[in-house]
């Protein structure tokens, strides 16, 4: 008997290495933790570019991409830059979108719409309500653990379940990376025409940043309204127009105990939002006052190591995405190296004939490059960071087991 690649988690990485084994006949099963698809917010505009797509387009068949270029939303230039008080904020050299954004083949993703279409065709084989508690090795086969009493056999077991990855923690049982002291409160606010009645046309256009260089303890925040241009093309119904938007603020300067930051509620992420922003010019907190508060949530923006540390290969387990390198979003580099790593993954399981003849040098050279690749990727979100959000040095920042 075949056994299967065991995919754990169902973020943006572990579906894309779903589908490419999906397409070539290789056998896998996909679990997830949440109970649904949309279980949780999880952030929404994403940027795919020259890596994402060059594994989306290997992963996908024609048929799936072309649904998944349908979706996709218009990609905006650079829009206005001001402080909270309305008066222009003067960029700095290299503030903005990385330089490969602006040649590249570029395509903007609600994260949700865009998790559902890569889920297409995958249904007989994703799991939901399966959270990984273990797993161990055999000679010839890895057998992951549930909470749920039950358990599955595979040939590969592959952790693409966050920062927090459980898989991870077994593996690289050491594995250090760094808490950089932001945090970001995420939303959206529907395009509706009251909230449009309070918006100057100039904050209607572009990807545009409010910013203080001058006043630490003012947040940043980036929004971008969002459309789609195609929603009359696709069988299921797309999000209506919003805008998207992410507050960051430092640790330190949020009214609220840090540790509670990470589990508050949508309502409260929605009040902390208006609170952060209180002194703010009436077109920008009308951004907050009019969000869906049903769809605020609060993430510690947390990062690996900007230079990975090496660990012994198995022939039975890996990792890929944020289970391994997350990064500060600061570099549209995150969701873009996990399609990579899974396109990768893929690349070498196809090669080798199944996932039973995947040995310890194919996972050894794999994770290598995984790690060269995550390197750069790091190293453009933490200059991203530095440069327009007020992100601290790696080197300055508290070094944590995840």
């Amino acid at each position: 008997m075949t056994l299967p690649v065991l995919i754990i988690g169902a973020g943006l990485g572990g579906i894309c290495l779903a589908q490419a084994l999906h397409k070539n006949k290789i056998p896998y099963k996909l679990f997830e933790q949440d109970q649904k698809s949309n279980f949780r917010a999880q952030g929404y505009r994403l940027r795919i570019t020259q890596d994402g797509v060059a594994a989306l387009e290997e992963a996908l068949t024609p048929e799936l991409f072309t649904l998944f270029e349908k979706t996709c939303a218009d990609t905006a230039n650079m829009g206005i830059r001001i402080k909270p008080d309305g008066t222009p904020s003067p960029a700095k050299p290299g503030h903005g979108p990385p330089p490969q954004a602006m040649v590249e083949r570029v395509y903007t993703i609600d994260r949700s719409t865009f998790r559902e279409t890569l889920l297409t065709s995958l249904e007989d084989q994703v799991f939901f309500g399966k959270s990984l508690t273990h797993y161990e090795v055999h000679d010839d086969k890895i057998t992951a653990f549930f909470t749920d009493g039950t358990s599955e056999d595979g040939a590969l077991l592959v952790g693409a379940d966050g920062v927090r990855s459980c898989v991870r923690k077994q593996y690289i049982p050491k594995y250090a990376g760094i808490d950089t002291g932001m945090r970001i409160i995420f939303g959206k606010t529907p395009l509706t025409p009251a909230f449009l009645d309070k918006l100057p046309e100039s904050h209607r256009r572009g990807m545009s940043l409010v910013t203080d260089p001058d006043d630490a303890s003012q947040p940043t925040l980036l929004f971008e309204s969002i459309h789609f241009p195609h929603a009359d093309e696709v069988s299921f119904p797309l999000p209506s127009p919003y805008m998207y938007w992410c507050l960051l603020a430092r640790a330190s300067t949020l009214p609220i105990p840090d540790e509670k930051s990470w589990h508050i509620s949508p309502q409260d992420a929605a009040d902390l939002s208006r609170d952060l922003t209180k002194s703010w010019i009436p077109a920008l907190q009308s951004v907050f006052e009019m969000q869906d508060e049903s769809q605020a949530a609060v993430k510690s923006i947390l990062s690996a190591m900007p230079e990975i540390a090496p660990w012994e290969s198995s022939s039975r387990v890996t990792l890929l995405g944020d289970a391994i390198h997350a990064m500060p979003p600061t570099g549209a580099m995150g969701a873009n190296t996990a399609l990579r790593d899974a396109g990768d993954l893929a690349r070498r399981i196809v090669e080798a004939g199944c996932a039973g003849a995947v040995d310890r040098d194919v996972i050894g050279a794999y994770e290598a490059d995984l790690r060269e690749f995550a390197k750069r990727a790091i190293g453009v979100s933490w200059k991203g960071g530095m440069q327009s959000f007020g992100l601290r040095a790696a080197e300055e920042c508290e070094r944590i087991l995840f």
